[in-house]
């Protein structure tokens, strides 16, 4: 199948893309593997129009209103392989499909990396989070921590004392930069 447009990604990035594209009138396929990076939280914060709403909701709406849309194709699957250049890609899904398009939106997101902590998967996106702007104001006025894992865990235990008092966890293995 050839599109003007693909897009790798169907969460908030990759249907916000896809939307400004079918307004546009460009043949746009949808890419989603159905594993966006706020699946563990309960409710979405700082997103105009859904403060506070499930993710799953959010993205189902979007979706919805993009079936409005003939332009727009939502493939469930994952791109195994992608080649080409500007005007020429080849994507290869994991069902088998074969596309084509003329340009490529990597909307892929983050895929967090967690360290090997007891209880730190089961609590991610519900106690243990990444962002303090997307989640900070409901944990608001109580102890906070930041889990340093990297050479930035000074700088970013900075930006938490706003919402309340802050230890940070550091790691072995790094320095701080202060």
């Amino acid at each position: 199948m050839q599109f003007e447009v693909a897009i790798i990604g169907g969460s908030f990035a990759g249907l916000s893309a896809a939307l400004q594209l079918a307004r546009g009138r460009c043949s746009t396929a949808v890419i989603d593997s159905a594993q966006p990076r706020n699946r563990f939280a309960e409710h979405s914060h700082g997103f105009l129009g859904s403060d506070g709403q499930p993710p799953s909701a959010i993205l189902e709406r979007a979706r919805q209103q993009l079936q409005a849309y003939p332009s727009i194709r939502q493939i469930s699957s994952e791109v195994q392989s992608l080649s080409g250049e500007a005007g020429q890609f080849e994507l290869q899904l994991a069902d088998g499909q074969s596309l084509q398009a003329q340009r490529v939106i990597l909307a892929m997101g983050v895929r967090d990396a967690l360290p090997a902590i007891p209880g730190l998967q089961e609590r991610w996106g519900r106690s243990v989070l990444h962002c303090p702007y997307c989640h900070g104001y409901e944990f608001a006025d109580r102890p906070l921590g930041v889990l340093g894992s990297g050479p930035m865990a000074f700088h970013q235990s900075m930006m938490i004392p706003e919402w309340g008092p802050t230890t940070l966890f550091a790691q072995a293995g790094f320095e701080l930069e202060p």
